[in-house]
């Protein structure tokens, strides 16, 4: 293998690894929002306040966007070859992630309604996902490990995308088609908005 390559599959392994962990943080920041609140009641400058909130809501839904981002690229053959990914819990994951991004991006996901539980809940689900995949999958036990040869370990660690190229095609296949029909939705809702937009002035 020469440089190029191992630097290659390091940058993409790195970047899966750091859209596991933001879909971890904005998972932990959804379910702090009455945190957030009671600081914010806390606050007696309007000025802060609005900072304050302006803070907690571009950490949220930021990291959620980048987590969904890294996923959808690490979303591909030519990668789940080079580098371990979990099947089928991070592209699921990932799925799950671009679901709740959806909900917030047509609906009024702030307030603490049932749309605003179903974000979280699909936050939770692909952080969870994630999360399983990373420490069950990705990073199983090595051979150094006797555990390694137990049966347990050994199907978790056939999960792998690069050790089961079967797997990882299906998955593939059933989470692009998912994200497919998401971005088919969001672009019709978003073409139907910008039509109204453009017929009210």
């Amino acid at each position: 293998m020469t440089n190029v390559k191992a630097l290659e599959i390091w940058t993409a392994q790195t970047i899966c690894d750091a859209g596991i962990l933001l879909s971890v943080v904005s998972f932990l920041l959804h379910i702090g929002r009455p945190y957030f609140e009671r600081i914010l009641g806390r606050l007696t400058l309007r000025v802060a306040a609005d900072l304050w909130w302006l803070l907690h809501i571009a950490l949220r839904d930021g990291t959620l966007f980048v987590a969904v981002l890294f996923g959808f690229w690490g979303l591909n053959l030519d990668l789940m070859a080079d580098i371990k990914i979990a099947l089928p819990f991070v592209p699921l994951g990932t799925t799950a992630l671009a679901g709740a991004l959806w909900l917030k991006a047509f609906g009024n996901a702030e307030d603490p309604s049932r749309r605003y539980r179903a974000v979280t809940l699909l936050v939770c689900f692909g952080a969870l996902l994630n999360t399983l995949g990373y420490v069950f999958v990705m990073e199983g036990p090595g051979r150094e490990y006797r555990a390694a040869g137990q049966p347990f370990w050994k199907a978790m660690l056939s999960l792998r995308s690069n050790a089961n190229p079967e797997l990882a095609t299906a998955t593939f296949y059933g989470a692009g088609a998912l994200l497919l029909l998401l971005g088919v939705t969001a672009a019709i809702r978003g073409f139907r908005m910008l039509r109204a937009a453009t017929a009210n002035v």
